[in-house]
């Protein structure tokens, strides 16, 4: 029983994954309509990334199944995790598609699993920056932009997000998006939930490629789509983030991570998930 349950919170995760990515259209970022604010990426390259961590999201549930977080349990935890950043990179010929999902959703399944997938809100995160605060000896000593961006700026990244409880899925995208599904259609109600957190966030991403200036930028305008909201708008930003090269990559990972949460709580699937159709396993 509890293999399947960890099956069944892998399949979210990459769901989540490819739901994220299939949102369109998204400002600075990979969409069906084109490849966002990357000469790197594309739609292909990160639906193939996505499927390629399902057996890392599968491990990591498995190791926390019905279990407390305990010292070794966060190292084990950032062993897979980093085996599963040399799967992706194998998938996508060296490119970094999803490391920062790695982290976020992978604690989300954790958390998930530790609970076996009966999880509630705001319980999940809790649980999840539990692990998240526990020591790894591990970590590799390298720099990484996140990190850059923290020594240069003094700014937390992801690393401190999900360390305080994942603030900004608590405060801003989940209730955005547990609301605007009630109030909006579908595609509407995820894009204002995208801008909720590109207009909070201090995204490491867009500080990394453009400095404070872009943060500020990317922060006030997509606060003024939220205050009048259309798609036409949207579109118009994604063409402004894509002159700056702007690109808000960590509100992307978070929005994913949203889905997950949202998916997990509102549905309790069994055989279907997100809003995309999958067909993985753990072998």
């Amino acid at each position: 029983m509890h293999q399947k349950i960890c099956v069944a919170i892998a399949n979210e995760a990459v769901a989540a994954l490819i739901e994220e990515v299939e949102l369109t259209p998204k400002p600075g970022l990979v969409d069906l309509h084109n490849n966002g604010s990357h000469v790197d990426l594309n739609l292909s390259l990160m639906c193939e990334s996505a499927l390629s961590l399902h057996e890392t999201f599968y491990n990591m549930a498995l190791l926390h199944y019905g279990k407390t977080p305990t010292t070794r349990l966060r190292e084990q935890f950032g062993e897979i995790g980093r085996t599963g950043e040399q799967l992706m990179f194998a998938a996508t010929n060296e490119v970094n598609t999803h490391k920062g999902a790695i982290w976020s959703i992978g604690l989300i399944c954790a958390a998930t699993a530790r609970r076996k997938g009966d999880i509630s809100f705001p319980q999940v995160l809790d649980d999840a920056a539990e692990l998240a605060k526990l020591p790894d000896r591990m970590i590799p000593n390298q720099p990484t932009n996140g990190l850059n961006v923290k020594k240069k700026y003094g700014m937390p990244g992801a690393r401190e997000e999900a360390q305080y409880g994942f603030p900004h899925i608590r405060k801003y995208s989940y209730p955005t998006y547990e609301k605007a599904r009630f109030d909006h259609n579908p595609l509407e109600a995820k894009l204002l939930t995208l801008l909720a957190l590109i207009s909070n966030l201090n995204d490491t991403c867009i500080v990394h490629r453009g400095g404070l200036g872009a943060l500020e930028f990317a922060k006030t305008e997509a606060n003024n789509i939220i205050k009048n909201f259309s798609i036409e708008a949207v579109e118009r930003l994604d063409k402004e983030f894509q002159q700056s090269w702007i690109s808000p990559g960590g509100s992307a990972d978070l929005l994913a991570t949203t889905f997950f949460i949202s998916n997990w709580l509102t549905k309790k699937r069994r055989f279907s998930y997100g809003e995309v159709s999958l067909q993985v396993s753990s072998e």
